[in-house]
């Protein structure tokens, strides 16, 4: 792609930036090298802004390991060890790494970013694709993808926005908050700082536990229980082994999304105990048999 000073110029660039380019690129210089350009000028932001403005490329860039302060590239980078960026890590397509990623100030990708061992970053991740580690993820401020697997847990300060299903093998944190276009699945705990919400399931293999409300448009199971500061809301079936707990003053609803007279087969809710403030939904006792057996979630899952 050629890039001319008129180009640049239509797309109203930062009356800094463009000063910077009218003074220091070379009118011959390739898209990639006028990104390369600006990270090595200290211009981070300038080329993320480039980046956004032109688009991603089919260039492939390959390499062993990867150790630098700043990269960003307009196509799609395949480094077969680790990587370790201590700033911004930007691709206009996607990202794999055979070991882990780590990146200091953000990691944003324009496709698919896998890895075999942890991710890693400091800042915000932003994914248009699928967001895979064989091992942990770390996310010290928002998190945003496509989708999203995680082999061992997943721990966010900031809210976590999903726009298709979410897995993580074992414990999941959010910060913030967390909403699933699709379903959500946990091996383990899940504990959410705001609201939790998902359009599909919500599947938990041990507590389940949120300071606000937790809103699922399918069933919700909870295997060692489902505790909520806020209300509970259900659009098929409430299960867990454990207690059902809303917050004080709240409600717990199940069967939202199906007609009351399929309440005794789409919205039965099972847990230890009758839960307090059980507002809808057919109490069919306590849990007990193949976990999620009367409940909705189990064919739904995938």
């Amino acid at each position: 792609m050629d890039i001319t000073k008129a180009f640049i110029k239509a797309k109203q660039p930062c009356a800094d930036g463009f000063r910077w380019y009218v003074r220091n690129a070379r009118q011959d210089s390739s898209y990639q090298e006028l990104l390369d350009a600006l990270v090595a000028a200290g211009r981070v932001q300038d080329a993320c802004w480039l980046l956004d403005q032109f688009g991603p490329t089919d260039a492939v860039l390959e390499l062993d390991t990867l150790d630098c302060g700043d990269l960003v590239f307009a196509g799609t980078l395949r480094v077969r060890h680790g990587i370790d960026v201590d700033g911004t890590l930007r691709t206009g397509r996607g990202i794999q790494a055979g070991a882990g990623i780590r990146a200091g100030t953000a990691l944003a990708a324009g496709g698919d970013v896998a890895c075999e061992a942890a991710l890693a970053c400091d800042g915000p991740v932003s994914v248009r694709g699928l967001l895979r580690a064989g091992w942990n993820i770390q996310v010290r401020d928002t998190l945003e993808c496509e989708e999203l697997k995680a082999g061992w847990d997943l721990d966010c300060t900031g809210p976590v926005r999903v726009r298709g299903q979410a897995r993580v093998g074992q414990h999941l944190h959010a910060g913030a908050g967390m909403h699933c276009d699709k379903g959500l699945r946990a091996g383990g705990d899940i504990l959410c700082e705001a609201d939790l919400s998902t359009r599909h399931g919500v599947e938990c293999g041990a507590l389940l536990r949120c300071a606000g409300h937790v809103t699922a448009g399918w069933g919700i199971r909870a295997r060692a229980g489902l505790h909520a500061a806020g209300a509970i809301r259900a659009g098929e079936s409430l299960w867990t082994e454990g207690r059902i707990v809303a917050g004080e003053g709240y409600g717990i609803f199940a069967g939202l999304n199906v007609p009351a007279h399929a309440w005794e087969s789409s919205a039965r809710v099972q847990a230890r105990s009758r839960p307090a403030g059980l507002r809808s939904g057919w109490w069919a006792g306590p849990a007990g048999g193949p976990a999620c057996e009367p409940c909705e979630l189990a064919c739904h899952a995938d």
